[in-house]
């Protein structure tokens, strides 16, 4: 393939390619990146809530039985809901993790002065335990899958074992006609 390229055109290229590089390259600015600040702001209050937590994790089936019982005395007040909401989750029963996410709903949204550190916290849990319960939930889906195969399974073999009973008692007879 043949192209009709004009002689001022050519120089026009020509005097182009000579134009850029005389120029010199354009330099990009470079962006000096500075590490991102960090406020920390230690409350005691989060800070011995997030103890209980840790501490929690800890304990014995009996520690957490005399945890809720100390709890059940102790008054309403938000941080102790939150202690009650943590207590609650690390049971793990059947339904803790719902009771948990229902004691934390209320503070979640609540207003107020404890509110502008404790709701964060709450949402925070909230959205913990609600995972926890979609990976339990996944968990007892998949349970309820493998005995269901299982139980399939065991049906099939009881099929073949009879199968092979049929098979061992064709085996042993005498073939018709054949002479004894």
């Amino acid at each position: 393939m043949m192209t009709r390229i004009s002689l001022a055109a050519m120089a026009a290229c020509a005097l182009l390619l000579v134009a850029c590089a005389a120029k010199p390259p354009i330099q990009t600015p470079v962006l000096v990146q500075t590490p991102p600040r960090v406020l920390v702001v230690a409350d005691p209050q989060l800070t011995e809530l997030l103890a209980y937590q840790s501490a929690l994790r800890l304990m014995t089936p009996s520690e957490l039985a005399k945890a809720q019982l100390d709890l059940a005395k102790a008054d309403h007040a938000p941080q102790n809901t939150i202690r009650r909401a943590m207590l609650q989750a690390a049971l793990r029963g059947s339904g803790d993790l719902a009771r948990a996410q229902a004691l934390l709903e209320p503070l979640a949204t609540a207003t107020g002065k404890d509110a502008q550190l404790l709701a964060p916290l709450a949402q925070l849990l909230g959205s913990q335990y609600a995972e926890l319960r979609r990976q339990e939930e996944s968990i007892d889906k998949l349970n309820t899958q493998l005995r269901d195969a299982q139980r399939r399974n065991d049906l099939l073999n009881e099929k073949l074992e009879a199968l092979k009973n049929i098979e061992r008692s064709l085996s042993v007879r005498p073939a018709a006609g054949a002479p004894k």
